[in-house]
């Protein structure tokens, strides 16, 4: 089990019989049968104050187990991390500071944290259990998603990433496997702010690499990153979802990270044809491929999809038809871009009237110049230039 010392005995008493059974080597959640009254049941394990049921999830950083709080009598998911990240400290101090500060979000979107320490050797996470999967099981099981429900997505999960941003927290890792589903389907982000302990051991650097189809293009050049880079990530997330592909892809995943560095305009109608020009505007100023070139804040970002989601259901959800992509932006976005040309307008008048001033004092300068310079050069006797009609010197 990750994260637990080999010289660890596991010792589980049988369900039936009662008699011990030593279960060392077997995971929570394999099924053995007793080897004094045959009964068939499956491994648990005791971790603290915690029963391990069953893994249901593993990553760069740990498994994820299934769990019971035996003090609370509620179950929860628990996440163990691996045994050489337990003895980095350099981590681990980024991983404490930073499990801190995820337990205090408390915001529907966002996986609420119950507790983190230390037990038998192993730093670990408690967490509210999900239900509901994953948006990269919804991917797999059905090919993709509907644009309403992209939306819907887009719109939550923004919500909880500006909710921590507001808190000094971005996430570095949005991708389908991290949008989990809770009661009536709303999505929840998981390992929120823990991204960055997990990019400081380059034991990790290679799974960049491994699954590069929601990074963003600074995190590919070493560049700094901010709420922005997130966004990217969701875009390209709820891209893959709505399209059943990512954006950017290729049989290497070398050849994947400079797509993303590219710049290559990628449109979503591209491959959904009937989807809404609204839903994709919005989605391609999302993944722009520099920063100041996608939205300026999340309530830009919601504010498109909200307006988008709105648009789609006035039409009853009916498809899109197929025509020229144009671009479509909210009222508050044709607001602003108003009050920047009548800027631009009223700076190309100051241009126009400067250059027209410069211009009559440089012309009535050129006269007098001018006017020195042939009297000071002229030569009655020099040869005139011959023209072949149309003025043209030969």
């Amino acid at each position: 089990m990750s994260g637990d010392p080999s010289e660890v005995q596991h010792i589980l008493a049988c369900p039936s019989c009662q008699k011990d059974i030593n279960v060392t080597g077997f995971e929570p959640g394999d099924g053995i049968n007793c080897p004094h009254c045959g009964h068939e049941f499956a491994v648990t394990r005791q971790f603290g104050n915690y029963r391990l049921e069953k893994q249901i999830g593993s990553g760069g950083m740990g498994a994820v187990y299934l769990g019971t709080d035996l003090k609370l009598n509620r179950v929860v998911a628990i996440k163990l991390l691996k045994t050489e990240l337990c003895t980095d400290e350099k981590f681990i101090s980024t991983f404490l500071r930073e499990a801190e500060i995820t337990a205090s979000l408390n915001h529907p979107n966002i996986v609420q944290v119950y507790a983190f320490g230390q037990e038998m050797g192993t730093y670990y996470l408690v967490m509210e259990h999900i239900s509901g999967g994953t948006l990269d099981d919804k991917i797999v099981k059905n090919g993709h998603i509907t644009e309403l429900e992209g939306l819907e997505i887009g719109i939550g999960v923004s919500s909880g990433l500006a909710f921590a941003q507001e808190r000094g927290l971005i996430h570095r890792d949005i991708k389908p496997g991290n949008i989990l589903f809770g009661a009536n389907s709303t999505p929840k982000v998981v390992d929120f702010g823990l991204s960055l302990s997990h990019d400081t051991t380059d034991h990790f650097a290679g799974e960049i690499w491994g699954t590069p189809y929601y990074v963003a293009p600074e995190k590919l050049e070493n560049q700094p990153e901010d709420f922005r880079s997130d966004m990217y990530s969701l875009g390209t997330t709820l891209f893959h979802a709505i399209a059943g592909r990512p954006p950017y892809d290729a049989e290497d995943p070398t050849e994947v990270a400079m797509k993303h560095l590219s710049g290559n305009i990628v449109s979503l109608k591209a491959f959904v044809p009937t989807v809404s020009n609204q839903t994709a505007f919005a989605i391609s100023k999302s993944i722009a491929r520099y920063p100041q070139d996608r939205y300026a804040s999340y309530d830009e970002f919601i504010g498109q999809l909200e307006d988008a989601k709105r648009r789609l259901q006035e039409k009853g959800g009916k498809p899109e038809e197929n025509g020229p992509v144009e671009i479509v932006e909210t009222a508050e976005e044709n607001k602003s871009n108003l009050y920047i040309i009548l800027a631009a307008v009223v700076l190309i008048i100051v241009l126009i009237g400067s250059a027209y001033f410069f211009r009559d004092a440089l012309f009535n300068s050129d006269k007098k110049n001018n006017a020195a310079s042939a009297l000071e050069g002229y030569n009655p006797n020099a040869a005139k230039p011959h023209t072949n009609g149309t003025g043209n010197k030969k």
